[in-house]
């Protein structure tokens, strides 16, 4: 079965066999001293392997058990910050300074993407992609860019070496959105910024669904060169939206009223897409939310993502808008999580506004390299979302080629249904209301709590080391969307934010 990737131990076992068979040299000695000694050493590295693996992994689930072999799917990869000039022993990180690492073809983790594990992981992608069959779209979630190419012409070349990676072994439609480090300054949109939007945008194209008309693309271009964010039709039926959720980052150069024409744009496309009754998938970068790089005790400023006029705004319109937005998807935290918020409007009737962060390529934060892949329904109503990931540091160490594995479904690590139906299951879409719901099992779930924090700690791992912030600060920091509110919630559950 496709889903059932190879699992660890299967990959330690395999290791240990290698092992095994460099031993076996040995068995016609009679010296009894050293045969013992032989084995001694072969049982403690093969010990040590399976306690590296418990401490760096944490935890295996099971192979999927749902069968989504006859729904629509999508593939997500983000944040891959390919590195054209990382060599087999350094890499170098934005502060300038470098970062030495053991000798390795594919990279390591404490750095970027390597271009050699960059080819590993499309082409894995690529095969998954063929193997579970029924794949409709991949969502590039921006980040194109490593941290430390800080120009016009070097990020430009990297986006479209990065697009040529994609282009080159995706067959189907690529849409794609920008990150921070994809900007000549980081988070900065440069004076020129027409221009330099133009010069990417010949490599976005042939990303795109090559069936849209041209006049759409013309429009798509139009809004692109303007303020780099975009949407077209993907089919009758499905409306891709793009937004340049760089605009709106507290750290960003842009003026107030370019992020409020976008939002105004972004409010004008949902509502024809209401009257055309097309369902609308919105993709971006930084998500509207507290920064979860600044939970953890490594960054006291406490502050949101975006500022909160645009949280604001964009709450409003796409809770306004929430039977034609299916599903939101994010990226930048370098971590798989979600976020949902539950809004009150002047008739006090509630509704929600949810998105998801998918994980990174990139391993510069200690962190292990993921994709996505999207399981919907003939509506395209999300029913879960699958991922995937390499422990490129175990990898890495044996200088093997890297493996992605499967690692979690959404649904079956969240959904407690082992006395249902496995067929009414994979028909129950997520919906935002569901998603808070769910999350709100933080407070008082056991579970829920550890298996939430095993998920975070296995994609922050080192740096950011969530399995050590409380379910009830995870909580806070997934349902509200201003300071003041994260802060009200943190001090209801006896917390000092």
């Amino acid at each position: 079965q496709h889903y059932k990737s190879i699992t660890f131990i299967e990959v330690m076992l395999e290791e240990k066999d290698e092992t095994d068979s460099d031993t076996s040299r040995y068995r016609s000695s009679r010296n009894i001293s050293v045969w013992s000694g032989i084995i001694l050493t072969v049982l403690l590295a093969f010990l040590s392997y399976i306690l590296y693996l418990q401490v760096r992994l944490s935890f295996f689930l099971a192979p999927l058990s749902l069968d989504y072999d006859r729904y629509t799917k999508f593939g997500i990869i983000s944040d891959l910050h390919l590195d054209l000039k990382q060599n087999s022993t350094a890499c170098e990180w934005w502060n300038g300074t470098y970062f030495t690492h053991y000798q390795s073809e594919y990279g390591s983790t404490g750095c970027d993407t390597k271009y050699d594990f960059a080819t590993v992981t499309v082409d894995s992608f690529s095969d998954l992609i063929d193997d579970v069959g029924n794949v409709d779209i991949v969502f590039c979630l921006g980040d194109f860019v490593n941290h430390y190419t800080r120009n016009y012409v070097d990020n430009r070349d990297v986006i479209a070496n990065s697009s040529d990676l994609f282009h080159s072994k995706f067959d189907i439609p690529i849409y794609s959105t920008l990150g921070n480090n994809d900007m000549p300054e980081d988070y900065m949109q440069p004076s020129n910024s027409s221009q330099f939007f133009e010069s990417i945008w010949m490599t976005i194209i042939p990303m795109m669904n090559a069936s849209t008309d041209v006049l759409a693309k013309h429009r798509a271009k139009e809004t692109f060169l303007t303020g780099g964010y975009f949407t077209l039709e993907h089919s009758a039926k499905l409306q891709i939206v793009s937004l340049n959720s760089i605009t709106f980052s507290v750290r960003s150069n842009v003026n107030i009223s370019s992020g409020m024409q976008q939002l105004q744009w972004l409010s004008e496309v949902l509502s024809n897409a209401a009257i055309h009754k097309r369902a609308v998938v919105i993709i971006g970068h930084i998500c509207p939310s507290l920064s979860l790089f600044q939970v953890s005790k490594y960054k006291p400023n406490r502050t949101m993502m975006w500022k909160e006029d645009y949280i604001s705004r964009y709450n409003d319109i796409v809770s306004a808008y929430s039977g034609v937005i299916k599903f939101t998807l994010f990226s930048h935290h370098h971590s798989y999580l979600w976020f949902v918020q539950q809004m009150q409007d002047h008739e006090s009737k509630s509704s929600f506004v949810s998105y998801y962060v998918l994980p990174s390529i990139s391993p510069v934060y200690e962190n292990e390299p993921a994709y996505s892949i999207g399981v919907v329904d003939n509506q395209w109503n999300l029913l879960d979302i699958l991922n995937y990931f390499c422990p490129l540091s175990f990898y890495a160490r044996q200088d093997k080629e890297p493996k992605y594995l499967f690692q979690f479904s959404f649904k079956e690590s969240y959904f407690y249904y082992h006395d249902k139906n496995h067929a009414i299951v994979e028909d129950i879409p997520i919906t935002n209301e569901f998603l808070f719901t769910l999350t709100s099992r933080l407070l008082d779930v056991q579970d829920m709590q550890n298996t939430y924090k095993k998920i975070l700690y296995n994609s922050y791992q080192f740096l950011y080391n969530f399995a050590n912030v409380s379910p009830y600060q995870m909580f806070c920091t997934m349902t509200q969307n201003t300071v003041e509110g994260v802060k009200k919630c943190f001090s209801d559950y006896n917390f000092t934010f």
